[in-house]
């Protein structure tokens, strides 16, 4: 009799089985999978609303102080006879300017040499001076005592003058060129010691002739503005003209320059509003979107639809650029955006109408500009708003100055003669660590020794300290204003008649902070600027206070537009702490947290089930394979008896 058990085993497909049943297992994983899937599309949704809330909020920010802007241009009847810039806020109006002469450096040749190499000039030592200055000293000998070897040394020696050889067809000449222009720069060249050809490299104004030649002479430049005389050591003319800066280019030229209103600074800033507004609104619009679906689609949304912060946003943004504006006047022509040139489109996106707004600026100025940013007025001329913070409330506040600013100043009785100065005098100037020596020549009149100290500090790196007439005597005073600016000054010469009357004892000024309060809040002074530091509506608001008036300087108006209105809005939406948007990150963060943790317990308990499961199919097919040895041993033996059985009946 055969028996067979093999069956028991076969068919079986352990790994499938177990692979089906992990699936299954697997399935709670898969739910929290795709729902941490739609939260991390709202997450990047919710990231790219922030990322463009953030680029409006710093183009905004351009908004703020709307005044910063420059606000001034200027134009030349005549081109090529002066380059010209002009500060924001500048007085308008138009200026003559005529007569045109350039600042020189002075430049001297020498005699004609057969060479520039091989010839030696002679030996000795050069001192070149420039203007009132101390004498530079070059030592000439048997290794520099050709040309080039001069030239060399010349320039090498820091002596305010560059060096060099020309051929001039027939011969090789020395050429020196001061460094800086002006009538104070002119130098001059002594030679002592000198052997051979050397004392021909001399150079004195008051014996022309006896060495080199003087092809240019130094000189400054001059311009008449308005029939006025304004000269400079250098082409750059600043101050004359209140916040206007130019270069003369062209001697004897002439033309007019005109100071007129320009407002393409603004309008271009108001485009970059506009720009980012519309792409902050595109984001808008897409994570809030909701196509209804057709032809067997279905719908779709944005992943923020229907979160009613980003919907307040919305309508606060919108209805900040449809409302009136913040401050206007009543009857105002200009109260609107969209009286200005900025149209609201049904998405909510703006266009931009830059000839309008132009054409408003041009009209208005600063209620055109109110509409947008800070912008503060002042009742009194010698009063400038300069700009506020986001503490400073919009108002009118009255201003009272107890002292006014100063710069350092030191006021030197008339002392010089008309004859100018009876000795020569040294004068050593001090400001900070650096110090300078200014040497003003015997016979040296006011003016001369004016222009002497201007040159001479300027190339010291002084030059924020000034010389003056003032009523025949001497002025010196620092440029800027304030307790920061301070000098002192010392002569080498007893104060009396014939000197400059600084004296031997040394001078020392120190200027004044601006100061004051604003509203009866108190207040910080740096040089003329007067801050509001004390609480109250005023605070962070800045003023400049340019005259010497004290008490009562009237008051300051102070607007506010778009920029605080729509700044306050964007930073409620994306403050770190308690921003909406903030905190709606922070939440799905936080669940997308939690599901990667419940993914991770989950993803562990189906290794464990599914280890044990393998574990538990192992088992079987082991035992399963025992039975099959013990089958396989059970038919062997039922066979080998069957065998026997027909063997014997036979």
């Amino acid at each position: 009799m055969a028996v067979s058990i093999s069956g028991l085993v076969s068919g079986v497909d352990v790994q499938s089985l177990v692979s089906t049943i992990s699936a299954a297992y697997q399935r709670p994983i898969t739910v929290l999978q795709d729902q941490q899937r739609e939260q991390q599309a709202t997450l990047s949704a919710w990231g790219r609303l922030q990322g463009s809330l953030s680029s409006l909020q710093s183009t905004v920010a351009g908004l703020q102080n709307v005044t910063q802007l420059n606000n001034r241009s200027v134009s030349a009847s005549t081109a090529g006879v002066v380059s010209a810039s002009v500060d924001a806020n500048a007085p308008e109006g138009s200026y003559t300017l005529t007569d045109v002469t350039l600042a020189q450096s002075q430049s001297l040749y020498s005699q004609a040499f057969a060479s520039a190499t091989n010839t030696a000039i002679g030996t000795g030592t050069l001192q070149i001076q420039v203007g009132s200055g101390s004498p530079k000293s070059i030592s000439i000998d048997g290794s520099n005592n050709t040309l080039n070897g001069i030239a060399a040394a010349i320039n090498s020696a820091g002596a305010g003058v560059s060096a060099a050889v020309v051929f001039d067809g027939s011969g090789y000449r020395l050429t020196l060129s001061g460094n800086s222009t002006g009538a104070a720069n002119a130098f001059k060249v002594s030679v002592s010691g000198a052997t051979g050809s050397l004392g021909a490299l001399a150079y004195d104004p008051a014996t022309p002739g006896a060495g080199m030649t003087q092809s240019q002479a130094a000189q400054d430049a001059s311009v008449r503005i308005n029939g006025l005389l304004v000269t400079s050591a250098n082409n750059t003319i600043s101050g004359a003209i209140p916040g206007v800066k130019f270069d003369l280019l062209q001697a004897g030229g002439s033309t007019k320059l005109t100071v007129a209103k320009d407002s393409a600074a603004f309008v271009k800033s108001v485009e970059s509003f506009v720009s980012a507004f519309n792409k902050a609104m595109g984001t808008l619009n897409e994570v809030t979107a909701f196509v209804p679906g057709s032809n067997g689609a279905p719908s779709q949304s944005g992943p923020l639809l229907g979160d009613i912060g980003v919907q307040n946003l919305r309508t606060q943004m919108l209805n900040l650029i449809s409302g009136q504006g913040v401050g206007t006047r009543p009857g105002a022509t200009y109260a609107s955006l969209g009286s200005v040139g900025i149209s609201l489109a049904e998405d909510g996106t703006l266009a931009l109408d830059s000839g309008k707004l132009t054409a408003a600026l041009k009209a208005d100025y600063e209620g055109v500009t109110g509409l947008f940013g800070q912008v503060g007025s002042a009742s009194n001329s010698n009063v400038r708003f300069v700009g506020a913070t986001t503490d400073t409330k919009p108002g009118t506040y009255a201003l009272s100055v107890s002292t006014p600013a100063s710069p350092a100043v030191i006021a030197i009785a008339p002392s010089i003669a008309s004859g100018g100065l009876a000795t020569a005098e040294a004068l050593t100037f001090t400001s900070g660590t650096k110090a300078v020596t200014v040497n003003l020549d015997a016979g040296a009149t006011l003016q001369q020794v004016i222009s002497t100290i201007n040159a001479r500090l300027r190339e010291g790196g002084l030059s924020g300290i000034e010389a003056a007439e003032d009523g025949g005597g001497l002025r010196i005073s620092t440029q800027a204003y304030g307790s920061s600016q301070s000098f002192s000054v010392v002569s080498d010469q007893a104060a009396g008649p014939g000197s400059t009357g600084i004296g031997t004892t040394m001078l020392s000024a120190t200027g004044v902070d601006v100061a004051g309060s604003v509203n009866g809040q108190t207040t910080s002074g740096s040089g003329q600027r007067l801050t509001v530091t004390g609480p109250g509506a005023a605070l962070g608001l800045q003023l400049d206070i340019t005259g010497p008036g004290t008490g009562s300087l009237g008051t300051v108006t102070l607007s506010q537009g778009l920029y605080q209105q729509l700044n306050s809005v964007l930073v409620a939406a994306l403050n770190s702490r308690n921003g909406f948007v903030a905190a709606a990150t922070q939440g799905i963060n936080a669940s997308i947290a939690s599901i990667d943790k419940q993914i991770a317990q989950l993803q562990q308990s189906v290794e464990a089930q599914t280890a044990l499961l393998q574990q538990q199919f192992d088992a079987m097919q082991s035992m399963m394979t025992q039975f099959k040895g013990i089958g396989q041993y059970l038919t062997a033996y039922f066979d080998s008896v069957s065998s026997s059985k027909s063997s014997s009946k036979g």
